[in-house]
C-alpha cells in the first residue's frame, strides 16, 4: 500500500492548546484516557448487593448508594422487565410460568441467555442505533422521495446486533466498509456476504436528508455542503458525543473544538460519492473471484464510495457559508488531543481513497477516549431510561458529568477488553443487583416506546405479523394527512412521492418496518413521541398526556384486536393471561366481573390493554 502522511499543523495545535491551557475546558472529563477502578471487596455497594443475593457484578460495587431500600421484583414483574429490554416485547404466560417453576441456581440467566439468542433481540435494539443515525426511507425536503433501498441497511443493523458484531467492527463498516471490500468495487460485485454486508453498512453515510432536487435550481453545490456538513456532525454526535455542529460556524463557543477542527473532519468524507450502482447481489454457491460465478438476479443498495480522481479539496466557510471559502485544510482529528499525524494508506485496489478507513481507526482505537464511553452509556440508558451520562450525544462542558465516573470507565474498559461485545455488555449489566432491584437512583419510570407499544399491543391481541426484514411496509394514513403534503400530491411514474399502503395482512409487522418518512410521519406513532429522523437523536422526549390514552381506546386496529382477543379467550382469566402474562388477583377478578354487569367482556379486554401495567417497564 502506499502510505501518505498529512501532518497536523504542529502551529495550530500549540495554539489550540495554549489558548486552553488554564481554561476548565482542557480538564474536560471526556478528554482523559478511560481508566478502569480498582474496586475493593467490602466496598458498601458490593456488601448491600451480596445481602440482596443472587448473583453480584463489580457494577455493583461502583454505583453510588442511594436512600432506597434494596427492593425485590416479583419473578413474573422481572421477566416481564427483561424481556421488554432485551427484545422489546412481553414475556407470555407460559414463559412467566416456567421461570416460576424454576427455582436451581442460574434460572434467572439462562433467561438472559434466552433473550439475547432470540432474533427479536436485534429487532428490539437495533432501534436504538437507527435513532442515532437518523435512520429514514425518503429524502426529506419537498420531494421527499422514497428510498427504495435504505431497508437493506435497516436490516444489515438488526443482524449485526443478532451477531453480536464487535461494535469497532460495526463501527468501521459504516464508516468505511466500502474500502474493506474494495475488491468488490474492482468486480463490480461482492464475491462474499461479508463483502455484501460491508457495501451495504455504507449505507450510513446515506442517511441524512439530502435535496435530490437542488440540480434544478443550480443548486448542488449547497445540496454537496449540507450532505457533508450532516455526515461530519453525525459521525461526531453518533460515535464520538462531539457537538461538531456549534463549531461549524466558528469556535465552539464551550467546548476545546475550533472551527478549523470541524472542516479537517468534513475532510474524510471529500471523496464520498453515490455508489446506488454497484450490486450487493452475491450468487449462492459460487466464487465470482475466481470466475465461477453463475447467473444472480440483480439487486443494489443505498451505498457510498469514493470518487479517487479530482478529490474534492475541502476549505473553511466563513460564518459556515459555503459561498465564502477561506483556506484549504486537509484530514485532521481535533487539535485539542494533541500534536500528530494522520496516516492515510492508500488501499491497492485503488478504488477509493483510504481517508474514512484512517478515520475509523482512529475511532475504534481503543485509546479513544470518547468511543467506549459514548456507547456503553447508550447501552445504560436503553436499560435504565438515563445514561450515566444524561445527554448521550454531548460528552462535552454544555453535557452532563457522569454521575458515576468509575462505572462508566469501568463499563467501557471492560466493553473494548471484552471484544467490543454488545451482547456482553449488556449482560453484565442485567445480571447486576443494581438492575434487578426495584426503583433505585440510577432507574427512571418508563413508559414503552411508540414501537413498543404498538407492537405489545399487536403481541398481546395475537395480530402480530413475526416476519423479520424486507422492505418497508406501509401502514394506512388518513387522507387529510396526505393532502397536506404537497409532495403526495406531485407524484410520478417512478411512484416515490405517493404513498401506497400495503396489503392488510402485512401492516401488522413490528414496527421497525413501517415505512418511516421525514414529511409524512405515522400519526399513531407520533402520538407516543416517535422522534424526528432529520438529526441524530440520542435520547427521546418522553410524555405522558390524555390523548395517548385516547388514542388507544379509540383506535380501529385495537379496537379490533381486543373484539377478537376477547372472543378467543371467552374468560376474565384468560383475557389476563394473555395481556399481562399472569393471573388476575382476587380484587382484580371481583372487579372485572362487576364491570361485566353493566359491559361486554370485548370493552373489558379494551380497558385492559390501556392500563399502567401494559404501558410501563417494571
Amino acid at each position: 500500500m502506499l502510505a501518505v502522511c498529512l501532518s497536523l499543523s504542529i502551529e495550530m495545535a500549540q495554539e489550540v492548546r495554549g489558548q486552553w491551557s488554564d481554561d476548565e475546558r482542557m480538564s474536560l472529563w471526556s478528554l482523559k484516557p478511560v481508566v478502569a477502578p480498582q474496586i475493593g471487596e467490602q466496598t458498601p455497594g458490593l456488601v448491600r448487593a451480596l445481602e440482596f443475593g443472587g448473583g453480584v457484578e463489580p457494577i455493583d460495587a461502583l454505583v453510588e448508594e442511594d436512600e432506597f431500600e434494596l427492593r425485590r421484583l416479583s419473578k413474573p414483574q422481572l421477566l416481564q422487565r427483561l424481556t421488554l429490554d432485551l427484545i422489546g416485547l412481553r414475556a407470555t404466560v407460559e414463559e412467566v410460568n416456567a421461570f416460576l417453576s424454576d427455582d436451581s441456581i442460574g434460572a434467572y440467566e439462562r433467561q438472559v441467555d434466552r433473550l439475547l439468542g432470540d432474533p427479536r433481540f436485534g429487532e428490539h435494539w437495533a432501534r436504538m442505533w437507527l435513532d442515532v443515525v437518523r435512520y429514514s426511507d425518503s429524502n426529506g425536503f419537498d420531494w421527499d422521495e422514497f428510498r427504495k433501498e435504505a431497508w437493506r441497511y435497516r436490516d444489515f443493523v438488526v443482524q449485526a446486533f443478532n451477531d453480536d458484531l464487535p461494535y469497532d467492527t460495526f463501527m468501521t463498516w459504516q464508516l468505511a466498509g466500502d474500502e474493506l471490500a474494495g475488491e468488490a468495487l474492482v468486480r463490480g460485485a461482492p464475491a462474499s456476504a461479508l463483502e455484501r454486508d460491508q457495501l451495504i453498512a455504507t449505507g450510513y453515510m446515506r442517511l441524512g436528508p439530502y435535496d435530490n432536487a437542488a440540480k434544478l435550481f443550480n443548486e448542488q453545490d449547497r445540496a454537496r455542503v449540507e450532505l457533508l456538513a450532516d455526515l461530519t456532525e453525525t459521525t461526531g454526535s453518533a460515535f464520538l458525543g462531539l457537538t461538531l455542529s456549534c463549531c461549524r460556524c466558528h469556535d465552539h463557543k464551550t467546548d476545546p473544538l475550533t472551527q478549523v477542527d470541524h472542516y479537517r473532519f468534513r475532510a474524510f468524507f471529500a471523496a464520498t460519492e453515490f455508489a446506488d450502482a454497484l450490486s450487493v447481489s452475491v450468487p449462492e454457491g459460487a466464487d465470482i473471484a475466481n470466475g465461477e460465478a453463475a447467473p444472480a438476479e440483480r439487486q443494489v443498495g443505498l451505498l457510498m464510495s469514493d470518487k479517487v480522481d479530482g478529490v474534492e479539496a475541502i476549505r473553511v466557510f466563513k460564518q459556515g457559508d459555503h459561498r465564502y471559502a477561506m483556506e484549504e485544510v486537509t484530514v485532521g482529528f481535533p487539535s485539542v488531543l494533541g500534536e500528530g499525524e494522520v496516516v492515510v494508506e492508500v488501499p491497492a485496489h485503488g478504488k477509493t481513497t483510504g481517508r474514512r478507513l484512517a478515520l475509523a481507526k482512529w475511532i475504534a482505537d481503543p485509546a479513544n477516549p470518547w468511543t467506549a464511553r459514548v456507547y456503553v452509556n447508550r447501552v445504560w440508558q436503553q436499560l435504565f431510561g438515563r445514561g450515566i451520562v444524561s445527554t448521550p450525544n454531548d460528552f462535552g462542558i454544555t453535557g452532563g458529568s457522569p454521575n458515576t465516573q468509575g462505572l462508566l470507565d469501568h463499563l467501557a474498559s471492560e466493553f473494548v477488553g471484552g471484544g467490543w461485545s454488545t451482547k456482553g455488555l449488556i449482560r453484565r449489566i442485567v445480571q447486576s443487583v443494581e438492575y434487578r432491584r426495584a426503583g433505585g437512583a440510577q432507574r427512571v419510570v418508563r413508559r414503552l416506546s411508540a414501537e413498543q407499544m404498538r407492537d405489545v399491543l399487536l403481541q398481546v391481541t395475537g395480530l402480530l405479523n413475526q416476519r423479520m426484514g424486507g422492505p418497508a411496509v406501509w401502514p394506512e394514513v388518513d387522507q387529510d394527512v396526505l393532502k397536506a403534503n404537497p409532495a403526495v400530491l406531485d407524484d410520478n411514474e417512478t411512484k416515490t412521492k405517493g404513498w401506497y399502503p400495503s396489503p392488510k395482512s402485512e401492516q401488522t409487522v413490528r414496527s421497525l418496518y413501517l415505512i418511516q418518512k421525514r414529511t409524512i410521519r405515522l400519526p399513531w406513532m407520533e402520538t407516543f413521541d416517535l422522534p424526528e429522523n432529520t438529526v441524530s437523536c440520542g435520547k427521546r422526549d418522553v410524555s405522558i398526556v390524555p390523548s395517548q390514552a385516547l388514542a388507544v381506546m379509540n383506535n380501529e386496529w385495537v379496537c379490533g384486536g381486543a373484539e377478537g382477543l376477547a372472543d378467543r379467550v371467552g374468560t376474565i382469566r384468560g383475557l389476563y393471561q394473555e395481556i399481562f402474562g399472569r393471573e388476575p388477583s382476587e380484587s382484580e377478578d371481583e372487579l372485572c366481573k362487576a364491570y361485566l354487569q353493566r359491559r361486554t367482556l370485548r370493552e373489558l379486554a379494551l380497558v385492559l390493554l390501556n392500563t399502567n401495567e401494559l404501558a410501563f417497564v417494571p
